[in-house]
């Protein structure tokens, strides 16, 4: 009797550390399972964020009413657009015949984030500024931003020497048609995706 109780016990001991087992590994896979759905539902609201800022830079850059600048605060102009921004990267300005400028920058605070703002006159203030990475459903940051002017030499992908002569016969690097923005977005877990714009302005 004492034999069959004693297998008993240790029978239950060993059914409970099995179930305690199986417990533990589908807790394990439900939580694996529920931490891949977070990260791919961050990725895609990433790539939907950075999808959408791209076509809103397009957009503008397609409706300038003039030719893009850009803006080094690191050497800026001395009448500048934009500039003072809280910023160190290259800011992109798009004009307006009717005065104002929008401005479209890397605000390069903690977190970055990708920044628009409209400045009537050279020494009005630049407002309001909106933060294009505010409608995501997840917390993004931007980890880089690159704005350049696209020339017609640029854009038959040669090169302009410093004399300012295109390396392509009969393209110029003066006329500035465009511009081109790079930038990174990161959501702190997954891979960060880089986005990118080229446009051609409107003439009028």
């Amino acid at each position: 009797m004492r034999d069959q109780r004693g297998s008993t016990v240790i029978e239950m001991l060993v059914a409970a550390a099995i179930g305690a087992v199986i417990a533990i590994g589908f807790g394990v896979f439900f939580l694996s399972t529920l931490r891949l759905g977070r990260d791919m539902d961050a990725q895609a609201a990433l790539q939907r964020q950075g999808s959408a800022v791209a076509e809103q830079l397009g957009r503008w850059l397609r409706l300038a009413d003039g030719s893009p600048k850009v803006e080094d605060p690191s050497s800026p102009p001395e009448t500048p657009a934009c500039l003072p921004l809280s910023t160190n990267d290259m800011v992109l300005v798009i004009p307006d015949a009717a005065g104002p400028v929008t401005c479209f920058y890397r605000d390069t605070g903690s977190p970055p984030q990708v920044m628009r703002c409209t400045r009537p006159a050279p020494l009005e203030a630049c407002e309001p500024v909106a933060n294009l990475l505010s409608g995501s459903l997840v917390p993004l940051s931007a980890t880089a931003w690159f704005a350049s002017l696209v020339t017609p030499c640029g854009a038959a992908d040669g090169t302009c020497d410093v004399s300012g002569v295109c390396s392509v016969a009969g393209q110029s690097c003066a006329a500035v048609p465009g511009a081109n923005v790079v930038f990174t977005l990161s959501d702190g877990t997954n891979r960060p995706e880089t986005f990118g714009v080229s446009m051609v302005a409107n003439r009028h």
